[in-house]
């Protein structure tokens, strides 16, 4: 048996502490990193009621609270952004030398948000855990890795909360786009964690499984576009009955105080109620009656990009930012872009009539429709389908292609437009009234 010397126990225990100091030094390196990422998220404090007085850009619009993050004007590959010079000078410089930039005047404000101990894991970031971004993804963003040696990691470090296609989690962009869209972001996220959340930081696997595991994500599926569209066109009619929450208590700031709901707040808040179920707002059949508000409709956004339009969906005109998740922001915009019909070649702007033939919607309708609605279109407990599609057909038409809020209804958008067409015009032929 080999005998333990003292000598041996020396170095087992300084190997020890210098373990120790290494793991205390990694968790101030990535709590650093999460705070960089966003100290708001990371503190759970809100950030100044103003712009960073260091974010000069005019041509970029970014959120006033996003001013604040280090990573919106050092970057995310740390080589600066937005008209800010990045950090990748401070790589190894003494962290002491870093915590008095962060007091000095090119970072006024941040008095009140950074105590001591977040100036020095900020500045233990900065000096020990900048992350050479180019040197582990191309110009193209492609990462410099095999993907096919990380299935496993990902798998079973990631799925649990991602799932396996990395599109569980609906308040995030799915993985796939993420990865593909924004690596470098993605990469500071998987090596040090979500500001104020509980997802692990990776950083002690190392940059090759890190990487690696990056390049598994960017094989991920995107969004399913069709799916996305018609989930969005549900939240177009009622996103409160979609996502099963409690309805709004107090109407929607922009809804005008003299329009007919004004005092049914849960009303106000439906995009419908002030866009159309034509989608032309002041422009069509909301133009005058009841549901008249005098907004303009959607139709200028067919075909703008769904980022931009999910920032007008979060600015203070709509407040949905402060309701929604981050996915069903995007299904939205993605309805908004993608998923609006020409009405006027469905149903005749005169007279309210489908355009299709009744007798060749007939066997549609049987089939695909009478099981819930019933032959006549007068199910018990269901709206009679008759009266609907002749009262309000645009309402019909929107409810067809997309499916009916918290329903199991199914959603026909990608069915041949033609057999649309028929579809409404028999149903618009079927009984109104018992």
């Amino acid at each position: 048996m080999k005998r333990t010397t003292f000598a041996t126990l020396v170095a087992v225990s300084a190997s020890l502490i210098t373990s120790v100091a290494s793991a205390t030094d990694m968790a101030s390196i990535v709590r650093g990193g999460r705070l960089y990422d966003n100290l708001s998220q990371e503190l759970k404090i809100r950030t100044p009621n103003r712009p960073n007085p260091a974010f000069k850009t005019q041509q970029v619009r970014v959120a006033i609270a996003d001013t604040w993050r280090c990573s919106q004007c050092h970057g995310w590959d740390y080589k600066g952004a937005n008209g800010v010079v990045g950090i990748t000078g401070k790589l190894k410089a003494d962290p002491a030398a870093i915590v008095a930039v962060l007091k000095n005047p090119t970072h006024v404000g941040y008095e009140e948000l950074l105590d001591d101990g977040d100036r020095l894991d900020l500045a233990n970031f900065v000096a020990y855990g900048q992350t050479d971004m180019p040197k582990l993804v191309d110009a193209a963003k492609h990462v410099k890795a095999n993907a096919n040696s990380s299935e496993k990691i990902f798998a079973t470090v990631c799925a649990n909360c991602h799932g396996l296609e990395g599109d569980r989690l609906r308040q995030i962009p799915p993985l796939g786009d993420a990865a593909r869209q924004r690596p470098f972001e993605i990469l500071h996220v998987a090596f040090n964690g979500h500001p104020g959340g509980d997802m692990p930081a990776l950083r002690s696997l190392g940059d090759d499984t890190v990487t690696k595991m990056l390049a598994y994500m960017q094989t991920l599926r995107s969004v399913n576009l069709p799916s996305s569209i018609a989930n969005g066109g549900r939240l177009y009619d009622d996103w409160q009955a979609q996502l099963g929450g409690r309805l709004q208590a107090l109407p929607h700031p922009s809804y005008p105080v003299k329009g007919y709901y004004a005092n049914v707040p849960s009303e106000t808040w439906r995009c419908k109620e002030c866009h159309g179920w034509d989608y032309k707002g002041n422009q069509g059949a909301y133009a005058s009656g009841i549901h008249a508000t005098g907004t303009k409709g959607i139709r200028a956004m067919v075909g703008a990009d769904p980022a931009k339009i999910m920032g007008v969906l979060s600015s203070s005109v709509h407040l949905f930012g402060n309701v929604m998740k981050y996915r069903d922001l995007l299904d939205l915009a993605n309805f908004v872009s993608a998923g609006q019909v020409d009405v006027d070649k469905i149903i005749d702007v005169r007279t309210g009539k489908a355009k299709g033939d009744a007798a060749q919607g007939a066997p549609h309708f049987r089939t695909m429709c009478a099981a819930c609605h019933s032959l006549d279109g007068r199910s018990p407990g269901k709206r009679f389908i008759g009266r609907v599609s002749n009262e309000d057909p645009y309402h019909a038409l929107h409810n067809m292609l997309n499916g009916h809020p918290d329903d199991t209804m199914p959603a026909l958008r990608e069915v041949d437009p033609k057999v649309i067409n028929d579809l409404l015009a028999h149903m618009q032929s079927l009984p109104v009234k018992r």
